[in-house]
């Protein structure tokens, strides 16, 4: 008998919690959001989070605060994020960086996967293998013939450890078994400033970031990283067309929030953050960007289940390489 009652009281217990819940969301959002961006202003990551906060600012009726925090990969801000109050209105601008490749790090004091709740997969977007106009290095195929035939020769740089262009080249490295060597910068500008002065090889930049270098013949763009061609650069082979099969690598970006958070609130904010990126509105802008909405399918369950897959992928990249962020 005690049993039942007990049973029965949690049953009770979990349907106030949904109606709770579910109340809530009927009023979110009441008070203006923060959504923290956690990397520096003006790169791809900054210009997206913006587009979304205006749009979720012009729909809810309420203020969307973008706050930069960099750091540690992004892992200062996402850390912020994952302590706050589980109530909606402190959002996280998530990378691959932050959900699938943070154990490079080995001290942080949260953990992604249970202190973070994915609400949508946003977009993705290739990064490009870029030399400098005068290189040498005239394709995929050369580099990794480069790399095998002289050790420690070639340098790739990237934004920092764990970010999407030092992953692209982990993994470019692991696949290839290139022994190319890795500079950290912190943030892709400077990296793509000594890249410009023959300071460094190649990187394997974000497109949105790299394609005006490309453009104006700055830089030499060999490769994109994506399993198809893109539209941007239609005669620039993928990597695995180019000398490497089996290659893929996309960046990506997602909205979170702290793990606690209501699921009635985080399906209203996957629902609307959706529509705002599958709108006709922000089409030309998305395309400005570089960047590909992701379809409109994935709901934030489907959100996490895509995570989960990236974070057992990269781990055991991680794990067999033996990185760590020094």
């Amino acid at each position: 008998m005690k049993k039942v009652l007990a049973a029965t009281a949690a049953a009770f217990a979990a349907l106030l919690s949904c109606v709770a819940s579910t109340a809530h969301a009927d009023t979110y959002p009441s008070k203006p959001i923060r959504l923290v961006v956690p990397l520096a202003p003006g790169g791809s990551a900054d210009v997206l989070g913006r587009l979304i906060a205006q749009k979720l600012s012009e729909k809810y009726g309420q203020s969307v605060i973008v706050e930069n925090r960099p750091g540690v990969g992004g892992n200062i801000g996402a850390e912020n994020v994952a302590r706050s109050e589980p109530d909606g209105y402190s959002l996280l601008f998530g990378t691959i960086g932050i959900h699938s490749t943070y154990k490079i790090y080995t001290n942080l004091k949260y953990d992604p996967t249970q202190d973070l709740k994915p609400v949508v997969l946003l977009a993705e977007m290739p990064n490009v293998l870029v030399v400098p106009k005068n290189s040498q290095l005239s394709d995929t195929r050369a580099v990794i013939a480069e790399g095998k035939a002289h050790p420690n020769t070639l340098f790739f740089g990237s934004a920092g450890f764990g970010s999407s262009t030092h992953m692209a080249g982990e993994l470019f490295k692991y696949q290839s078994h290139a022994d190319i060597s890795h500079i950290p910068y912190k943030g892709s500008g400077p990296a793509l400033t000594d890249l410009v002065g023959g300071r460094l090889q190649l990187m394997f930049e974000n497109l949105p970031t790299a394609l005006p270098l490309i453009k104006s013949g700055q830089l030499r763009a060999l490769a994109v990283t994506s399993a198809t061609r893109t539209p941007s650069l239609p005669d620039v082979p993928t990597i695995a067309e180019d000398g490497l099969p089996g290659y893929a690598f996309t960046a990506w970006f997602t909205i979170a929030a702290p793990a606690h958070t209501p699921d009635a609130i985080v399906a209203k904010l996957n629902r609307d953050i959706r529509d705002i990126m599958l709108s006709k509105d922000m089409a030309p802008k998305l395309a400005d960007l570089g960047v590909t909405p992701v379809p409109g399918n994935r709901d934030a369950q489907a959100t996490a289940t895509f995570i989960a897959g990236e974070t057992r992928t990269f781990s055991q990249m991680i794990q067999a390489a033996h990185l760590t962020a020094r």
